[in-house]
């Protein structure tokens, strides 16, 4: 007979006494999960700045607490597993690996910053290692509570697409819930899918509905926010699970696994059901991308969106600068500086690329190739340990919260390959709790498997102490020497994480002012707002723009030229940042320095080349000084490399008229037209300048019969377009003006001649129409009048209406009537 292993669904049943239990620990376990989330915006420019700020004071909080209990100070093996574990030390190691990249960071305040956001989440995972270690009966309600929590942010998309449907929503794009977008609530609802998978999966009676329920309703969410990466991320957890199904399987021969197959897969494609029957049948029929189906959406991965192309930009970019220093790498939370240089040659406005879009390479590129392999093999080592559990041939508790962790790591490597979930504390908190459930649980499991001592609970069994001997009979003398400074040395590095992350709160609340102030193009707000109210970290903004810029703008609107340029040239946190530059030249051009202004307004050109507003200010300097070949030169180049920008376009072409280059105008704009084609601001300009061109050989004649005609010479001025259209037949707008010439002079039948020729050339618009009725009604043809006044009538000509209505309806009734 065949060994009977226990089914899945009774490996969390509790088999021995449990010592009471601290719902407190609970409580701390079940915050790291929801306290970001519940955390609102207060008035900040980025909701990462609060929620960070939320994160390190849980920190703090649980890290006094739990170090302060006796039952934790008198068990130094709970507190040293995290560093007596691979996924620990590896973990570890990326933190100190982090600091050695201070040394080749230009902005090392960044650094700081950057640093104080991965030491926080850190912290988080060795704390929650901590508490589960303690009991790990935790886990069971943590997985309750973050299943609802999915279900919650769940129920929110749902309740945003029946608004979206019912037009009161604009876009899917619109839809974020509690986060502060689209992309990261999907990041949310994905990565925390594993909760309710475990549920499912590990357990029995509600519990089992609830992770059926959170599964459902998230895979269905997830449809409905439409993003692609998730999309492929449903595919690989859900293959990854049923591969998962079919070794247990194979290894138990229980058919409760392929019944668990069998469910999961008729849930997915339930909500695939709804959510395309959805799109189908009720979704409003408008151009948004987000509409598509699944699968013309997953079609998109392929072509060249603008996603895409930043995304893969921003690793080229990474690729060019890790070359550089590949074992160091270029200083944590300096790629958007580093690579900025390369980005601004191809950019033209100064929204930058702060972020790599994927995290394994964004880490490799800053910290060098020692900490992104480091940091990978955190994964790795995660979804090992499960992989030997899972061919161990036997279903136990281990191999359940090892589910669990493998799982949720896999589901976050989704996030981290397309997105930059380490600089979102949201989702940071479920980094750290499936990083600290694998490094709990992995100490506990080595542990039982060295003790001999049987049919225990494992969590109560001391742990290995990497810092003490076994056999030496002062080991509690030493562990108290220990334990004293590592707790104060816990509580500064906390304090200061607090510190720095209120410091960056403050600058976000005054980053949303001048962000608000931009936007309404009205910097009302004092100078000395920001200059005594910005602290000294974080120097860049959000958008990795220096602070001092910020600050430099408002001293601009004050006429306080020479504080602003003094501060711009003084400002090294960003020397890649051409906009401060820019501000430079504005400043010297206001403090009426002309010859300074362009020499840094040249500065920017050479960082900056296809900043076509810049381009414009340097080119109206050159003129100033006499320089036009200079400056038409510059505007050639620019047109030369870059088509697809309309305003440069219509400016170099008025310029060209402007300054007498007609030709060169009309030629400018025809091109123009190739690349605009549907623009009416073109086409009106592209008209003109055609026009323009035309008449250009003849301009002295068009000039005297403008003339005659604004001075009521008609007979003069019909002469000048008699002999320029006798030079060019082709002159339309010629036979026009001349025909009203022939009018005001009564010469009603030439008018019409004139008015004729424009009819056969289908050049003729509703007034003309009414011109020539008029002219046939003072020939006493009233037929041909009428017929005249009709057409113009019914083409909407107000004049044509009256005509028709006053001499003609009744004439017509007249007639009628004498028939």
């Amino acid at each position: 007979m065949s060994k009977q292993i226990p089914k899945a669904k009774k490996t969390f049943e509790q088999k021995t006494k449990q010592t009471p239990y601290r719902f407190i620990y609970l409580f701390l376990l079940i915050a790291y999960g929801y306290a970001t989330v519940l955390t609102p915006n207060l008035l900040t420019l980025d909701s990462n700045g609060p929620k960070f700020l939320v994160l390190s004071l849980l920190n703090l909080v649980s890290f006094i607490y739990l170090f302060s209990r006796n039952e934790i100070k008198t068990r130094p093996e709970w507190y040293y597993a995290f560093f007596n574990n691979r996924i620990g030390i590896a973990y570890a190691l990326v933190i100190l690996i982090s600091l050695l990249s201070f040394f080749k960071a230009f902005n090392v305040l960044e650094s700081v910053m950057h640093f104080t956001k991965i030491f926080t989440t850190f912290t988080a995972a060795y704390l929650i290692s901590v508490i589960i270690i303690t009991d790990k009966r935790n886990i069971l309600y943590l997985c309750i509570a973050m299943t609802l929590l999915l279900v919650y942010d769940s129920f929110s998309v749902f309740a945003d697409i029946n608004k979206y449907i019912n037009k009161n929503l604009r876009t899917i794009g619109e839809i974020k819930s509690v986060y502060s977008n689209k992309n990261i609530l999907a990041a949310a609802i994905f990565i925390k899918i594993p909760f309710a998978v475990w549920l499912m999966v590990f357990n029995r009676n509600w519990m089992r509905t609830v992770g059926i329920l959170g599964i459902f309703t998230g895979v269905l969410a997830l449809f409905f926010l439409s993003n692609r990466a998730f999309y492929l991320g449903i595919f690989a957890i859900s293959s990854f699970l049923l591969i998962i199904f079919f070794i247990q399987y194979k290894q138990t021969h229980d058919r409760y696994y392929l019944k668990l197959g069998g469910g999961y897969i008729l849930l997915i494609v339930s909500t695939f059901l709804i959510y395309s029957t959805t799109v189908q049948f009720y979704y409003p029929k408008t151009y948004d991308a987000n509409e598509r189906s699944v699968g013309a959406r997953l079609a998109t991965i392929a072509t060249a969106d603008n996603s895409k192309f930043l995304r893969t930009e921003g690793w080229k970019r990474s690729w060019h600068v890790f070359k550089e220093d590949p074992l160091l790498g270029i200083g944590l939370g300096n790629w958007k500086i580093a690579t900025l240089k390369e980005e601004n040659l191809n950019t033209e406005n100064f929204k930058y690329q702060v972020k790599a879009h994927n995290d394994f390479i964004e880490i490799t590129t800053e910290t060098g190739i020692f900490g992104g392999l480091i940091y990978i093999s955190i994964f790795f080592l995660i979804v090992w340990v499960f992989i030997k559990e899972l061919f161990k041939n036997a279903i136990s508790e281990g191999l359940s919260f090892f589910f669990l962790a493998a799982f949720g790591i896999i589901c976050y490597s989704f996030d981290a390959f397309f997105n930059f979930p380490q600089d979102r504390p949201e989702i940071q908190s479920l980094f750290a709790l499936y990083i600290g459930l694998a490094i709990a649980i992995s100490s506990l499991q080595k542990h039982e498997k060295d003790s001999s001592i049987q049919n225990q609970d494992i969590s109560k069994v001391p742990l290995p102490n990497p810092l003490q001997n076994p056999n030496n009979q002062t080991q509690k003398q030493s562990t108290s020497i220990f334990r004293i400074p590592i707790f104060v040395i816990g509580i500064v590095m906390l304090s200061l994480s607090v510190y720095i992350f209120n410091l960056y709160f403050k600058s976000l609340k005054l980053q949303l002012i001048v962000a608000d102030d931009i936007k309404r193009n009205n910097l009302h707000h004092p100078a000395s707002l920001f200059l005594d109210g910005f602290p000294a970290i974080p120097s860049l903004t959000v958008a990795a723009l220096p602070i001092a810029v910020q600050k430099a703008r408002y001293l601009i609107v004050e006429k306080r030229y020479d504080e602003a340029i003094a501060m711009l040239k003084n400002d090294k946190t960003n020397p890649n940042d051409a906009l401060s530059k820019g501000l430079i030249a504005e400043a010297y051009l206001n403090a009426k320095n002309l010859d300074s202004s362009l020499v840094y307004a040249q500065i920017m050109y050479k960082m900056k080349p296809k900043n076509f507003q810049n381009i414009s200010f340097i080119c109206e300097r050159l003129m100033e000084k006499g320089k036009q070949k200079e400056s038409e030169a510059l505007m050639d180049d620019f047109l030369s490399k870059t088509k697809k920008n309309k305003e440069a376009w219509i400016y170099i072409s008025t310029y060209y008229y402007n300054y007498g280059n007609i030709k060169k105008a009309a030629s400018v704009i025809d091109e123009a037209a190739i690349y605009f084609p549907t623009d009416t601001l073109i086409a009106k300009q592209k008209e003109g300048l055609d026009f323009k061109a035309l008449i250009l050989p003849y301009q002295d004649l068009y000039d005297a019969a403008v003339v005659a005609y604004n001075t009521m010479k008609f007979k003069e001025a019909a002469d000048y377009y008699s002999n320029i259209l006798s030079k060019m037949p082709d002159f339309i707008e010629g036979y026009e003006n001349r025909a009203f010439c022939h009018y005001f002079n009564k010469e009603y039948s030439k008018s019409n001649m004139d008015l004729n020729v424009l009819v056969s050339k289908g050049r003729m618009r509703p007034d003309l129409y009414n011109l020539r009725g008029v002219n046939y009604n003072n020939l006493k043809n009233m037929d041909e009048a009428c017929k005249n006044y009709k057409i113009a009538a019914d083409m909407g000509n107000k004049d044509g209406i009256d005509n028709y209505a006053k001499l003609c309806q009744q004439r017509n009734e007249l007639l009628s009537n004498l028939k």
